[in-house]
């Protein structure tokens, strides 16, 4: 008898992560049982009244009590966010009456109530700041964050301002062109202009840097890069220092 394969659970914001990245890890996650949870929202900015690794359990029990899973189902857990230049300075978000919801610019953000683009970014990084090095979720499964940013359309086709109807053909497109390509996803992701450090924790040292969470990069790179040669993980690896 096979055994029974164990649950990769990605916490994604949208049906539109779900899209792009699904068909293509399950191509490369042949032995674990890929599975998504979409959260309408940023579990990281939003407002939920409780800390964000609780709502990140919250998550996992639903999906348990959706699909009957067991914690030692689980493989892992990982949660995708867009980092929505998240770490910039409050100096770098301007205001602007022409927009009603954030403009990601080169350098700054526009918006017409910086004050609230600067209230949503404190509860970013605080959320955020807990749960990257958060080893561990329910006790017991190991857990780890990367990020898209400023955000996933961003990274797939260079523009972060997307309409809705365009992030749909955005995602779509990709969708097409890797579900059955999973040697150049990796390669997508892999691109010098998109990955960024070598290390997990490198990577999240960048990204808090100056306006580098206004460019145009991820470290999802990182977490394929095991799967590619197909290497045992023990998880150690993605905490260690540059």
């Amino acid at each position: 008898m096979m055994p029974k394969k164990r649950v990769v659970l990605f916490i994604v914001e949208g049906i539109n992560d779900k899209i792009a990245l699904a068909l293509p890890l399950e191509k490369l996650l042949t032995t674990e049982n890929v599975k998504f949870e979409i959260t309408e929202g940023d579990i990281t900015s939003d407002y939920y009244g409780k800390d964000a690794a609780a709502r990140v359990g919250d998550l996992i029990k639903k999906h348990c009590d959706e699909y009957k899973y067991k914690r030692e189902d689980f493989a892992e857990v990982v949660l995708l966010v867009d980092m929505d230049g998240a770490y910039i300075s409050e100096n770098s978000i301007i205001q602007s009456d022409d927009y009603d919801k954030p403009y990601y610019d080169s350098n700054k953000i526009l918006h017409q109530n910086p004050e609230k683009v600067k209230k949503t970014h404190g509860r970013k990084q605080k959320n955020l700041n807990r749960l990257i090095f958060l080893p561990q979720v329910n006790r017991t499964i190991p857990f780890s964050v990367y990020f898209f940013s400023c955000n996933l359309d961003h990274v797939i086709c260079e523009n972060a301002n997307l309409s809705r109807n365009e992030k749909s053909l955005v995602v779509e497109s990709f969708e097409e062109e890797y579900q059955a390509d999973p040697t150049g996803f990796i390669s997508f992701f892999h691109a010098d202009e998109i990955a960024i450090a070598d290390t997990y924790n490198g990577s999240w040292n960048y990204i808090k840097q100056d306006i580098n969470s206004l460019k145009r990069c991820s470290n999802f790179h990182i977490f394929l890069s095991p799967r590619a040669i197909r290497i045992p993980r023990s998880f150690s690896h993605r905490r260690s220092a540059t």
